[in-house]
């Protein structure tokens, strides 16, 4: 296999250019990739949804690339709402094998977390580890008051919302979080994201895990723009935005985390990541992950060791709490 644009040879079909390609040319080059609606922004008008980035616009018979909303024969239609959200939710037993766990107070309590998984996603990452998300018209529909009352047992400390990514069901998660938060002041409300949903909502959510002594986790994906556009099919301008204005108001509660994809996040991509986080505190937790293969990248490697070896020392220059996640794939 040869890279489309240069011609160098890579050991990979999933992503048809080499990481230096990506890196020149991925804002322009993704579309290829990603087999998703990409987000239509018709000059001059408001757009259809407006609760993440992509602030999408549905056209006459269309959706948005989360799938929980669109337009059919000209009428808007929502699978969700503030009430009623597309998820399945279950039972960990703390500590659980939470991207925090190695820092998290929550993890020292005897309890159970409750975990609340969303479907549909705002990105398109081609390394997804829970694609089966993007089957948003096969997911539990679930009423916000069956969620209150799974957080009331009395062992639940912890609450965390993951997917996908909770971003485009945000007004429904944080009506959940602030209804638990006001019938018990024991329970850490904390997120898992990719971290580009609308930057009002995002401050609204940090606000909720800074009053219950939470964790806001996002998922830095990559720092070069075609490389983020390549991986996810998306800017992490907003990503970054949003980094950065709760690091203003909430900085305690934010952490981070990179997976290490093998030839394209490497050291010089941490590095800058990593200095982007010491920016705003050098004591925010940092989490490189092991890779291993999923969703439409099954065909490269889990993340050799001298790469995570490389990454980790690039991290620790520049933050004082840098961790290794998966580090059980490395002797698999």
């Amino acid at each position: 296999m040869r890279c489309e644009l240069c011609g160098k040879s890579i050991g990979w079909r999933s992503i048809p250019i080499c990481p230096e390609c990506a890196r020149k040319h991925g804002m322009e080059y993704y579309e290829k990739i990603h087999n998703v609606p990409a987000p239509v922004h018709d000059n001059g008008k408001s757009p259809d949804c407006t609760l993440c980035s992509n602030r999408c616009h549905f056209g006459n018979d269309g959706h948005g690339l989360c799938g929980l909303r669109g337009r059919r024969n000209g009428e808007l239609y929502a699978l969700c709402s503030s009430t009623t959200a597309i998820l399945h939710y279950y039972y960990d037993p703390l500590p659980t094998n939470c991207c925090n766990s190695w820092f998290c107070n929550g993890s020292s309590l005897v309890g159970k977390n409750l975990a609340i998984f969303y479907y549909g996603c705002n990105f398109d990452c081609l390394f997804c580890q829970n694609w089966e998300h993007k089957r948003v018209e096969k997911g539990p529909r679930v009423g916000i008051y069956d969620l209150v009352m799974a957080a009331m047992k009395k062992d639940v400390r912890c609450v965390c919302h993951f997917g996908g990514s909770p971003e485009p069901q945000l007004p429904f998660a944080l009506n959940l979080s602030r209804r638990i938060v006001e019938e018990r002041q024991d329970i850490m409300i904390c997120w898992e994201w990719n971290g580009a949903g609308r930057k009002d909502l995002v401050l609204k959510a940090a606000e909720v895990s800074a009053i219950s002594e939470g964790t806001v986790k996002f998922d830095l994906k990559a720092w070069n723009n075609g490389i983020h556009h390549v991986l996810t099919g998306r800017s992490n301008k907003p990503v970054h935005e949003n980094f950065e204005a709760i690091g203003e108001r909430y900085p305690e509660v934010l952490s981070a985390t990179t997976l290490l994809v093998p030839y394209f996040v490497d050291e010089c991509e941490v590095k800058a990541i990593a200095e982007f986080i010491a920016s705003i505190d050098e004591n925010i937790p940092y989490s490189l992950l092991v890779f291993h293969p999923d969703y439409r990248m099954t065909d490269f490697p889990i993340t050799p060791m001298e790469q995570v070896v490389r990454c980790y020392r690039a991290a620790k220059k520049h933050l004082k709490r840098v961790n290794i996640g998966n580090k059980f794939l490395l002797t698999s």
